[in-house]
């Protein structure tokens, strides 16, 4: 009779559904709960635990999160034992945490508790964190005990000790280990010196050293560097070199530093690659300082020499900041660079395919000259590309014909509608009547403009589309034409034409722009809301024309409907009745709506603080004894305020308005109870710390105010459940029944810190 076999425990491998869980929480931010689900498996009992092949798989979907203060827990916790490239990975992430010293020392004493043998790749993570802190003494300890473990410290560790002594402002230090310790040489057996490294670890050194020049500013040593081309002593080849240069200057925003690399290449008999050579163009066109993009255009002639061409992303940009510099010559100069290797790909591959490019060129050109803002021009280059054999599409008429609309000569935009109509050119389609038609409404021809809609484009079978009627709906309502702007939004919901949110932006706008509130109100209740197509501008659009016509409390009630309904306003929203409120003087219902802001999870931003402090500016000139102009607001004697104008920011103005004294800074009405004192000096003190990091950061005086989106932009409609029914009528005010109340200082510190 034989004895059983004790039952082997059978190691769990991690299951497909648990891997995909924790990449789907890393990958949505939500790396906590990863880690708490991992540390879950990995604390079960020991019959139930995975092997270490399947920990390291779970360490290292964590580690893609890049938490590494949750991952070093999680190893500390379940006594895991990482993999070396695990360990490494770890340790790169605690090293480039911020800010630098203290996941550093984690990091380090991560490294000597280590269970597995540390490689090259475990120190250079650890010297690239000690060159970050900058710890040039604890960089050269770790070199230093790199041979007592076996291995040779290469260049690239020891760039990093470069690297520490240029952050710590060493430079003489730095260039000290560069010139006669940085490259290891060793001799063979001939007796002839030869480096005693692999080539590419000697190149990543080379990288390595140029970055931390760039990055701390050292931009000479940069260029010493390419005159005197010391790495030729280590092998580093000079094209490497040169296009290492240009790409870290790049980078780090010196792209006429970076031209100055390729004329010493020039100089030497070398030419930059095109992919560098597009880096410093690009780079000098998109630069703002003053005659980069002349810069750019003088490389590009003189790269002919070469044989260079730009890319047509770069001649683009090239082309666009020429033509807003009124440098049509040049401009011109670099069309023919572009159209010259083109011809003659397309005499050799075929006319279609160097017919289809040349127009793409042209096309790129001629909405480059819109920025000159005569269509002339623009006329001149239609004529050139006809004699040149070159055949226009519909985007190149588009663009001629949006020049001259553009310039309020529709009708000679009309002409050139006219010619494509009887077929010299291509026919047009929506975009060229749309286009038309924005021409006719800018320049008050309504009737030409109803004219192209509604013969024109029935004559040629073209649809209008919902950006035609945005088009001529706001050209209407500009105009005054409400009437004929009713008539035509039947019309397009006649022709089954949806109408999107910027529809729904423009009507409401334009009808309380000329105070038919009740029209709008109709149009909220009947179409607007049943749609649920509406979004901040629709709102934007209802709050701004009711406080227009003093009807801050319709405003009001507007905004408790929207938030009881589901609807969360923009900050842009709660700013334009805030503004009005302070306008009118009514300072308590102010901070109320600057506390149901933040109930609702929204953060006031630079323009909340800025109409505040200039309600508070207004009762210090009121103190201090300026007669100010009174205004009947409609409410009761104890609510009456001072309404006022809006004072002219200027330059010589202080950027934010003083705070009121302490004698007068907390002056209430009898009304207001202690609450809502201390609440409003809270918001005072938040006021001027936001104004005082608004100050340090150099932000505009201006206050901006959300803008009607373009017509062109796809519709931003909010989702909302149709079966519930808000309306815009008069309501009650929401009560507001949950105070701030904030506790003295010494017990909040108590509970956070369990001091004093």
């Amino acid at each position: 009779m034989g004895t059983a076999n004790p039952p082997v425990l059978s190691h769990l491998q991690p299951p497909p559904d648990l891997l995909r869980l924790v990449d789907a929480l890393c990958a949505s931010g939500r790396a906590a709960e990863a880690h708490h689900r991992v540390s879950l498996l990995l604390l079960l009992s020991p019959a139930s635990r995975v092997d270490a092949r399947a920990a390291n798989t779970l360490l290292l979907r964590l580690l893609r999160a890049r938490t590494p203060f949750l991952t070093l827990r999680l190893v500390q916790a379940a006594t895991l034992v990482p993999s070396l490239p695990n360990h490494n990975r770890l340790l790169a992430l605690l090293c480039r945490a911020d800010p630098p010293p203290v996941p550093v020392l984690l990091a380090h004493r991560l490294h000597l508790r280590m269970r597995v043998a540390p490689d090259a790749a475990s120190y250079a993570a650890l010297l690239d964190g000690y060159a970050r802190v900058p710890d040039p003494c604890a960089a050269r300890k770790l070199l230093d005990e790199m041979p007592g473990r076996g291995l040779v410290p290469s260049s690239l560790a020891r760039s990093f000790l470069v690297k520490a002594f240029l952050r710590a402002r060493d430079v003489d230090a730095a260039m000290d280990l560069v010139d006669n310790n940085l490259w290891p040489i060793m001799t063979d057996t001939d007796g002839y010196q030869q480096l005693g490294e692999d080539q590419e670890v000697t190149n990543a050194a080379f990288a390595n050293l140029v970055q931390c020049l760039c990055a701390e500013g050292l931009f000479h040593i940069i260029f010493r560097i390419a005159e005197e081309m010391p790495q030729r002593r280590w092998n580093v080849v000079d094209e490497f070199a040169y296009a290492q240069m240009i790409d870290s200057l790049c980078r780090a925003g010196q792209h006429h530093g970076a031209s100055r690399i390729v004329y010493i290449m020039r100089k030497r008999g070398l030419c930059p690659s095109a992919v560098s050579y597009n880096c410093i163009i690009h780079g000098l066109c998109t630069s703002p300082k003053p005659g980069a993009c002349l810069r750019a255009h003088q490389l590009v002639m003189e790269g002919m020499r070469f044989g260079y061409r730009p890319r047509e992303v770069t001649y683009k940009v090239l082309v666009d900041e020429l033509c807003r510099e009124n440098e049509i010559a040049k401009a011109k100069d670099v069309l023919e660079l572009m159209l010259q290797p083109t011809i003659e790909c397309g005499q050799d591959n075929g006319g279609d395919a160097g017919d289809g490019t040349r127009t793409r060129i042209y096309n790129v050109f001629l909405g480059a000259l819109r920025a000159v803002d005569n269509p002339s021009e623009q006329l001149a280059v239609l004529v050139s590309m006809l004699q040149a054999g070159c055949k226009p599409d519909v985007i190149t008429m588009n663009t001629v014909i949006h020049g001259f609309c553009k310039s309020g000569r529709a009708q000679e935009a009309r002409r050139i509608l006219d010619d494509m109509l009887n077929g010299k050119f291509c026919a047009p389609d929506v975009v060229t009547f749309t286009t038309l038609i924005s021409g006719y409404l800018d320049a008050g021809d309504h009737v030409e403009a109803l004219n192209v809609l509604h013969t024109l484009m029935t004559r040629r079978r073209c649809s209008p589309t919902v950006v035609t009627y945005n088009c001529v709906l706001k050209g209407l309502f500009g105009l005054g034409q409400v009437d004929t702007a009713m008539q035509v939004l039947e019309e397009m919901n006649a022709n089954n034409v949806a109408a999107d949110s910027v529809t729904h932006t423009v009507v409401i706008k334009g009808l309380c722009d000329v105070g038919q509130l009740e029209k709008a109100k109709e149009l909220w209740d009947n179409v607007i809301w049943p749609s649920g197509i509406h979004d901040d501008y629709v709102y934007s659009a209802i709050f701004r024309g009711l406080c227009k016509q003093n009807k801050l409390e319709q405003a009001c009630d507007f905004l408790y409907e929207l938030v009881d309904c589901g609807v969360a306003p923009s900050v842009v929203c709660y700013n334009i009745l805030i503004d009005a409120a302070c306008k009118q003087g009514l300072k308590k219902l102010a901070y109320q709506l600057v506390k149901e802001m933040k109930r609702n999870g929204l953060a006031p931003d630079a323009v909340t603080w800025r109409i505040l402090g200039k309600l508070h500016h207004y009762e210090e000139d009121e103190q201090e004894g300026h007669q100010l102009p009174a205004a009947d607001v409609g409410q009761s004697p104890a609510d009456d305020r001072v309404r006022v104008e809006p004072p002219v920011l200027t330059k010589e103005m202080a950027l934010l308005p003083p705070l009121l004294s302490s004698e007068n800074a907390f002056e209430v009405n009898e009304s207001n109870s202690t609450a809502e004192i201390e609440e409003e000096a809270g918001y005072l003190t938040d006021m001027t710390n936001n104004n005082k990091a608004e100050a340090e950061d150099g932000c505009s005086t201006k206050m901006t105010v959300e803008e009607l989106p373009d017509n062109t932009h796809p519709t931003r409609g909010t989702s909302i459940n149709k079966g519930d029914n808000m309306t815009l009528g008069d309501g009650l005010k929401k009560p507001d029944n949950q105070p701030l109340i904030r506790e003295p200082l010494y017990r909040v510190a108590k509970q956070v810190f369990g001091i004093l």
